[in-house]
């Protein structure tokens, strides 16, 4: 069991690390404007603001965890979440970032585009925080902990290769690991559909 919330949570979060966004967006203007480290301020925004939102939510339902319809409809609109955003993954084509003029203040900037970005907030009320209610709390953690190395490191990982070839975003190869990625959130979709079903049926 602990073993797939540290693949859950890995897999989760490289694919939101790697996925077009405000913040790819803006960690990509960073880079390209001052260097890997503007990026990386960037890329690490995601502890900052992600951290108190998980906390927030799991206090919510800590309180409805014995409410096992809430916690099925909750986790069902997770799962037809993750098989769209599988789909769209799979289906897309070729990818362009407008970055527009982003300057100084990478690390603010990061945290300020994150908080007023709606993906987590659906991510930790559908997916994220749904996948930890089953688990124990070193299970919590350790799901948590590989998310956000997941998405912070692959999004550190982004900057350096922008660094070196700035072109990268928009070639076939990026193209490629998104629709591979896509074919991972089918799959965790299926998961969470199968545990929707299940706390509805309890």
């Amino acid at each position: 069991m602990v073993l797939e919330y540290l693949g859950i949570g890995l897999s989760l979060g490289v694919t939101a690390g790697i996925s077009p966004g405000p913040l790819m967006a803006l960690m990509i203007s960073e880079t390209m404007k001052g260097g890997s480290m503007g990026g990386i301020k960037v890329a690490v925004a995601p502890l900052i603001t992600d951290v108190p939102l998980i906390l927030v939510i799991t206090f919510v339902l800590r309180y409805i965890r014995n409410m096992h319809s809430l916690l099925g409809i909750i986790s069902l609109v997770g799962s037809f979440l993750l098989l769209y955003f599988g789909y769209r993954d799979l289906q897309t084509g070729k990818i362009s970032l407008q970055t527009g003029d982003v300057r100084s203040n990478s690390f603010r900037k990061g945290i300020l585009t994150n908080l007023l970005n709606p993906h987590p907030y659906v991510f930790w009320l559908f997916i994220g925080v749904p996948f930890m209610m089953k688990g124990s709390t070193a299970e919590r953690v350790l799901f948590v902990l590989s998310f956000l190395s997941g998405i912070v490191g692959s999004k550190i990982g982004v900057t350096l290769i922008v660094e070196k070839s700035k072109s990268f975003i928009e070639t076939k190869y990026y193209h490629r690991i998104i629709q591979s990625l896509g074919v991972v959130l089918v799959f965790l979709g299926l998961i969470l559909l199968k545990d929707a079903i299940g706390y509805l049926l309890k």
